[in-house]
C-alpha cells in the first residue's frame, strides 16, 4: 500500500511539473521563439524529470533500481501517450517512439543511480 502511495504522489507531481513546463514553452513559442527550441527545451525538461523522479523514488525504496524505474518510467509515458492521444492527433510516428524509449532509459538510469547512491 505504501508503494501505491508514493507511486501516486510521483505521478501527480510529474503530471503538475508536465503542466508547468507545457504553460512555460507554449508562453515562450507566444513570444516568438522558434517551436524548434521549444521543443528542444520540452525534450531536455523531460528528461530532467525522468531523471530526477525515477532517482527519487529509487533511492527512497533502495532496491530493485531497474524495475522501480521502468514501473514508473511505463506510468509516464503511458500517461503521456493517453494524452497525446486524447487531446492532440492520435498518430505515433517513429520519432515519438524513439523520444519515448529515450525518456524510458533515463528513467531506468536514474532508478539504477538512485537505489546506487548512498544515504548519508
Amino acid at each position: 500500500m505504501n508503494k501505491l502511495i508514493n507511486y501516486l504522489k510521483i505521478t501527480s507531481i510529474f503530471l503538475i511539473l508536465e503542466l508547468l513546463i507545457t504553460f512555460i514553452t507554449s508562453f515562450l513559442n507566444l513570444l516568438g521563439l522558434n517551436s524548434g527550441i521549444t521543443t528542444i527545451i520540452l525534450f531536455i525538461l523531460n528528461i530532467i524529470i525522468f531523471f530526477v523522479l525515477n532517482f527519487i523514488n529509487a533511492h527512497k525504496w533502495q532496491k530493485k533500481g531497474l524495475i522501480e524505474g521502468l514501473i514508473l518510467s511505463f506510468i509516464f509515458l503511458i500517461l503521456m501517450f493517453l494524452i497525446k492521444i486524447i487531446f492532440f492527433s492520435g498518430k505515433l510516428h517513429i520519432s515519438t517512439l524513439i523520444y519515448y524509449l529515450i525518456l524510458l532509459f533515463t528513467g531506468i538510469f536514474g532508478s539504477l543511480v538512485g537505489v546506487n547512491k548512498k544515504s548519508e
